[in-house]
């Protein structure tokens, strides 16, 4: 699973500026389709340009990529419901490479029978995330600072107040051994007990065309539940947690902020 920060309502405003592509924002809903970052061009030699396209996919396996070409025309299309870094990286890779040959914009459309000569998908090692479990929660956040929203995990929990300090310890390095960026927490104190609310998440993913790092979801709940049983703790708050949330625990990992 693919934690951190991405894009699908909005344009990532002063991080990044195409010239050739253009963004379409996702929809949403069942009937929703993903976010799309989308050039179409006219090309002298288009042959050589399709040639070039292709050699900057391999080197950036982890981006959606969709090419079309017809006659002088060539459409490319990266899109995903979840756009990162890596993906608007992409991107700025692929307009070096319609500068050097000579592409311009065009409004022109390829015909809708038009064939894909090229698809690229990014493969995801980790095991499928289990949307039934309701242990670790998959969760995101509302769009932000450069209309950014964050995938993340969250544990809703309670254990002995006394253990608190030694369990937040046991995370932080789990975070370490699972490669994640972002940890942060509400806590909510019922003497002798304590409610936890935590979250689990990387920060920016993929800048600068850096790979993606997947979280195995499965083996991180494994352990986070084996800690909090050392602790002799359990899943889920006692009683309602009170809103508004307390605040409580810096985030861990500030590199990890967009």
């Amino acid at each position: 699973m693919l934690l951190g920060v991405y894009w699908y309502y909005g344009f990532p405003e002063g991080l990044y500026h195409f010239d050739f592509f253009a963004y379409r924002p996702g929809i949403g809903g069942s009937s929703g389709g993903p976010a799309e970052l989308t050039a179409t061009v006219q090309a002298p030699d288009p042959a050589a340009l399709l040639a070039a396209v292709r050699a900057v996919a391999a080197c950036y396996p982890d981006g959606y990529l969709d090419v079309y070409a017809h006659g002088p025309l060539v459409r490319l299309v990266l899109g995903d419901w979840a756009l990162t870094d890596y993906t608007f990286y992409l991107a700025g890779e692929l307009e070096k490479v319609l500068r050097q040959h000579q592409a311009t914009s065009t409004a022109e459309s390829l015909p809708p029978d038009t064939l894909r000569l090229h698809r690229a998908a990014p493969q995801d090692p980790t095991p499928p995330y289990s949307y039934g479990d309701g242990s670790l929660q998959a969760v995101a956040s509302r769009p932000r600072k450069h209309r950014a929203e964050v995938a993340l995990l969250r544990l809703d929990c309670h254990l002995p107040l006394a253990h608190q300090s030694d369990f937040l310890t046991a995370l932080g390095a789990l975070c370490e051994q699972f490669g994640l960026d972002v940890l942060y927490y509400f806590d909510h104190k019922i003497p002798p007990q304590t409610n936890l609310m935590l979250f689990f998440g990387n920060g920016r993913q993929g800048v600068g065309g850096q790979p993606l790092r997947y979280t195995d979801t499965a083996a991180l709940k494994t352990a986070i539940l084996a800690s909090l049983a050392t602790h002799e703790g359990q899943s889920k708050h006692l009683g309602d947690y009170p809103r508004p949330l307390p605040p409580a625990g810096p985030p861990r990992g500030a590199a990890g902020r967009c």
